[in-house]
């Protein structure tokens, strides 16, 4: 045989013995053979592959499903919240009694009753809407007095568009006597 054969007989002989040496000590545990795997996982696979090692299994653990409209929707919760407390506030605000003081100016000159009934006759023109949003704004007095000048189909549109307390408050003072001129001029003069 050539001196070439013997040495590679003798290479692959000695690399022979030195794998089947390192495959028996990995076996019974001398070479560590998970810190190797950890350490680089072309070697995890070398070692897999020749049945030295097995990869542990990793529990898949069902990960709770992500929304992606979760903060969307958490803010249009908000703004919900927001448009609902609003919306009470104005109704609330809406269903509760105006009050009207009365301004000093009012209350030096009595009501004329030519402009009275010149402002009953522009206010018949109005829709009850207008003519209601207008009312909010005046005085008791003033307004009972227009109402009193008015057609009763537009008293009555008018009282059912107001807040039923304000409505309430005006059918009583509508159902009693009007009070003589002598005694409005004093009771606005106070």
């Amino acid at each position: 045989m050539a001196k070439g054969g013997k040495i590679a007989i003798i290479g692959v002989g000695s690399a022979v013995v030195v794998i089947g040496a390192s495959y028996v000590l990995a076996k019974i545990g001398i070479i560590p053979v998970k810190k190797l795997a950890n350490s680089n996982k072309m070697v995890a696979s070398g070692l897999h592959s020749i049945g030295l090692y097995k990869a542990p299994k990793i529990k898949k653990t069902a990960s709770p499903a992500v929304d992606p409209l979760a903060d969307q929707r958490k803010e249009l919760a908000a703004q919900k919240a927001a448009l609902d407390a609003e919306r009470s506030a104005l109704h609330t605000q809406a269903s509760a009694p105006i009050k009207v003081t009365p301004s000093k100016t009012a209350s030096i000159s009595p009501l004329d009753p030519k402009e009275l009934a010149r402002m009953a006759a522009v206010y018949e023109q109005m829709t009850a809407e207008v003519v209601t949003k207008i009312f909010v704004k005046l005085p008791d007095e003033q307004v009972i007095a227009l109402l009193r000048q008015m057609d009763e189909k537009k008293v009555a549109k008018i009282l059912e568009i107001s807040t039923p307390e304000r409505a309430a408050r005006l059918t009583m003072n509508l159902s009693r006597a009007p009070a003589p001129i002598s005694d409005r001029t004093t009771a606005n003069t106070l």
